[in-house]
């Protein structure tokens, strides 16, 4: 039996995609799928038979967006840890659906270790409440790992 964490990674972006690519194959643990746009992220939720978290861009191109493409993914695999990433700083974070983890581009590789690990344990849990939110208006502490 495969014990990886599946992810899924939805931007438009090929840098931000191929960032976080490597950053989560160097961490270990994780077998990564990356989709550009909507469409890609679609195409993959409706063949794979395993999904376990899906990090999503807001803003994608296609006919859809992130939030959207997280809403299709809880549909086709009820247990997915969600985490939704944006460099828009007018995101309302009450637009996300609910259990998931919004991260603020840039955003360093421990940030996305985490919120991984928090969505993760959300669902292991089974727990229905929603995640706390972090406090995005406080400093964070550096992180040295690269930024998304």
């Amino acid at each position: 039996m495969d014990t990886d964490t599946v992810v899924l990674i939805v931007d438009d972006d090929h840098a931000v995609l191929e960032t976080m690519r490597i950053l989560l194959e160097g961490k270990g643990g994780f077998r990564i799928q990356c989709a550009v746009g909507s469409s890609g992220a679609s195409h993959f939720l409706s063949t794979q038979e395993r999904v376990d978290v899906l990090i999503a861009d807001v803003l994608l191109a296609g006919e859809i967006n992130g939030i959207d493409v997280c809403n299709l993914a809880r549909l086709q695999h009820p247990d997915v840890g969600l985490i939704v990433i944006s460099a828009d700083p007018n995101t309302d974070e009450r637009d996300l659906p609910q259990r998931s983890v919004y991260l603020r581009k840039p955003f360093g590789g421990n940030d996305l270790v985490e919120a991984i690990e928090r969505v993760q344990a959300h669902a292991t849990l089974g727990l229905t409440e929603a995640l706390p939110r972090a406090d995005t208006d406080s400093t964070p502490e550096p992180d040295s790992t690269p930024s998304v």
